[in-house]
């Protein structure tokens, strides 16, 4: 893989050499439109949080265990349930809304992965 490709992800976009949804290396920032992607799903954020769903900290696929599926090249699986987009571990929505709640009682969007821990 190389720099400037990207990967699919339960409907989302990484770059591929970093599994990043935002990569300063390969020059991406995918988060608008996988924001556009959820947003019926989201509905409206603003509502119940002080932080634009814009500034949320980017999703790594790598992180969450995203791996290639051996049948193509092209599908993504997790390591966990070896399945490919897997809606228990590539649930962005989900991901987006607990990393949202902490913000609203931090503060601030979180930096960092710790809510990748909690989602199981």
């Amino acid at each position: 893989m190389g720099i400037g490709e990207n990967i699919i992800v339960n409907d989302f976009m990484f770059c591929a050499e970093h599994g990043n949804e935002y990569c300063h290396i390969c020059c991406c920032d995918h988060r608008m439109c996988n924001n556009i992607r959820i947003e019926d799903e989201l509905g409206d954020m603003t509502e119940f949080f002080e932080f634009e769903v814009e500034e949320r900290h980017p999703i790594n696929a790598y992180a969450l265990g995203a791996v290639a599926a051996l049948r193509t090249e092209k599908s993504f699986q997790c390591e966990r349930h070896k399945k490919v987009d897997c809606p228990t571990c590539f649930d962005w929505v989900g991901i987006i809304k607990k990393e949202a709640e902490a913000a609203s009682e931090d503060g601030r969007w979180l930096r960092g992965n710790k809510l990748l821990e909690e989602i199981d």
